[in-house]
């Protein structure tokens, strides 16, 4: 039996469809979620693509970008909803969450915290990307992959991997980016897209996040290890004219400092409301501290929202890092 026999049975039963995914959308979800929406459509399926926050400028090169929408007011009924790179029901957004007729959820994720929130779920956390999940299900379904899928889906794989530097890189990863590249897909054209062709307000930006570095020195199992804080205001948003998207990936600069095991981003996104991202190297598990504060992700890539103030989160998130070494 293929994993994808239930999420193909409603593929087969319906023919409109709607396909989500989680709010604040980066690479994954949204290569992921337009993927998803061409293949359907190439199957004379009536799809509709939802994200509720705006697609991130660096990803409105992607074909079928320009069709996804952000509002659902009127839509449905819908006979099913593919909700792709999402690991809680909550996290596809009000406007989802408030709609009356989404059919059947088909939930495809590699999210190890996924709560399983669909009537179907494909959870594979040993898959580098829901975009790999995307391309196995195309496979099964017999979609005929071309080149606009093909793009989309590689973006997914190639960002959610760190440019396949990523612990979860893996031979089923390379393999499948292979196939796509095969398929249409330019490796130098997306990466110069994706990596090379950032608005300078990015760079202003960075510039006032790294002044912000915080290098804490821990004790874990006998030995000394670090973790770097990193922060980023409304007041630095609105000097640097920038996006909040502008800041994914931020943490990776934090994360990449000699003897930091791990690097946690704290960004404003309210009044004593902070958006916490968590990336780390080796054993450390930061799903777990991210879970224990009601949020979820990957092993080594986490995130979750905390009140209080900065100080006040930035203590907590600690005292859960020390947790975590502790345990590794």
């Amino acid at each position: 039996m293929n994993r994808f026999d239930d999420a193909v049975a409603e593929l087969r039963r319906g023919k409109k469809f709607l396909v989500v995914s989680h709010v604040s959308p980066e690479g994954d979800a949204v290569g992921s979620l337009l993927g998803m929406t061409l293949a359907l459509r190439s199957l004379g399926k009536d799809v509709t693509a939802y994200l509720e926050d705006p697609v991130p400028d660096l990803f409105k090169f992607l074909p079928g970008a320009d069709t996804v929408v952000h509002s659902l007011d009127g839509a449905g009924p819908f006979d099913a909803t593919f909700a792709v790179d999402c690991g809680q029901k909550e996290r596809l957004g009000r406007g989802f969450i408030s709609l009356k007729e989404p059919g059947r959820i088909v939930n495809i994720d590699h999210h190890a915290t996924n709560d399983a929130f669909g009537a179907v779920n494909v959870i594979v956390p040993d898959a580098s990307a829901a975009g790999e999940l995307v391309y196995d299900f195309c496979v099964a379904a017999g979609v005929k992959i071309d080149r606009d899928i093909a793009v989309n889906l590689y973006v997914a794989i190639h960002t959610d991997t760190g440019s396949f530097r990523y612990s979860s890189s893996t031979a089923e990863s390379f393999e499948k980016a292979g196939a796509l590249v095969r398929l249409g897909a330019d490796p130098w054209e997306i990466s110069r897209r994706v990596y090379e062709n950032n608005p300078a307000k990015k760079y202003k930006l960075l510039g006032m996040v790294l002044n912000t570095l915080d290098v804490v020195t821990i004790a874990s199992g006998g030995e000394n290890t670090s973790v770097a804080f990193v922060n980023v205001t409304r007041e630095m948003f609105k000097k640097a004219e920038a996006e909040k998207d502008l800041a994914d990936g931020f943490v990776n600069y934090a994360r990449g400092i000699q003897g930091v095991a791990a690097g946690v981003l704290i960004r404003e996104a309210g009044d004593h409301e902070y958006k916490v991202s968590l990336r780390a190297k080796g054993d450390v598990d930061v799903a777990e501290v991210a879970q224990s504060f009601g949020g979820g992700g990957h092993k080594n890539a986490a995130g979750f929202m905390l009140k209080g103030t900065l100080e006040e989160v930035k203590a907590r998130v600690l005292e859960a890092l020390k947790g975590a070494f502790s345990r590794a």
